[in-house]
Formats: C-alpha cells, structure tokens, sequence
C-alpha cells in the first residue's frame, strides 16, 4: 500500500513536470512569434524613423575611416576611371611626377596612383540634378551595404540625373537608381 502511494504521488509529480515543461514551452514559441522578423522590423523601424510615411530599410551606419580616401591607378580622364578606398604612403609631389604612392584597402596592395580624392558623405544639400557624386558601381536598388562592401568595393563617379525620388532617399546616376545613403561628393576638384 505504502509503494503504491508513492507511486501514484510520483506519477502525479512527473504529470506536473511534463505539463509545466509544455507549458513554458508553449509560452516560449508563442511569445518568440510575436516578434518580428528581422527584414520587417529594418522596415517598419525605417518607415517610422523617416517621418515619411514610406516604407525603408535603415541603411547600415558606414563611413570611410580616418585618412581614407579613393584612388586610381588609371590614367584616362578622371570621370571615365574607377576609384577603391586606399591610405596615402607617398604624397604626390614634382620628384613622384605628381603620382601619390597608396596601399590599397582591398587588398593592402602598394600602387603609385594618378588620381588621390578626397571625399566626404553626401548630405540632403548635395542633391541637385547635374551634381557630381561617387558612387559604388555595383550597388544599384541597393538600399543595405554594409560596411565592407562601402570600403572594399570599386567607387565611379557620375553625375545625378533625377531627384524625383529624393523623398524615398534615392538618387538617379545615368538612369540608375542609388540609395542616398551610400553617395560620397569629391571634395578636391574633378579634372
């Protein structure tokens, strides 16, 4: 009688286990469901932080670091040449024949270079049809770079052909669109 007592008290207590295991479990995936998705929230976070009313991402926080700028080795005009993100070595002077020796972020490969641009992010004010800009050849309708990309991918220069969609922060370059985010303006002068 004494063994079956505890029997059945153990029985009840693994009942009680279980349930309370399914329980929590159960609590645990229905309140892990009412969170959003990651891509949702980028969106609904951006819609509500624009003020705009429309729907976007929230472009990740990238820059260049300091004593970063873009670099050429090409020797066509500067508008037809194509720029990487690179630190000064060697400034260019008459004895280097007005060449500048960089390394290159990329790759950390060491180049004399034709063209040494300083350059600085696009603000609201910078956009004006006919303006000059860089801009990442490869990131086009890309509204979410992210910070390797923004350093170690190949910058153009263009200039801004439409600001029709300014109010969703994109910019046409040539007839593509670009996100405003990720647009950098020469600061030395464009020859």
């Amino acid at each position: 009688m004494v063994t079956n007592i505890h029997t059945q008290e153990s029985d009840k207590m693994k009942t009680i286990v279980i349930g309370t295991f399914v329980l929590v479990t159960g609590l645990v995936i229905v309140s892990c469901s009412a969170l959003p998705h990651p891509d949702v929230a980028g969106v609904i976070g951006g819609a509500l932080n624009s003020g705009s009313g429309v729907a976007s991402a929230a472009p990740a926080a990238v820059d260049f670091q300091s004593g970063e700028l873009l670099c050429s080795v090409d020797s066509g005009p500067m508008t037809e040449s194509g720029y990487y993100v690179a630190k000064i070595l060697t400034p260019a002077s008459d004895a280097t024949k007005n060449q500048a020796q960089v390394v290159f972020i990329p790759d950390g490969r060491k180049s004399w270079v034709n063209y040494a641009v300083n350059s600085r992010k696009a603000s609201k004010a910078d956009f004006s049809v006919g303006a000059t800009v860089f801009y990442l050849r490869d990131s086009e309708n890309n509204d979410n770079l992210s910070a390797d990309t923004y350093r170690k991918d190949i910058w153009v220069l263009g200039n801004i052909t439409s600001i029709d969609d300014l109010y969703k922060n994109r910019v046409e370059i040539g007839g593509s669109s670009f996100a405003t985010a990720y647009l950098r303006v020469p600061t030395d002068q464009i020859k």
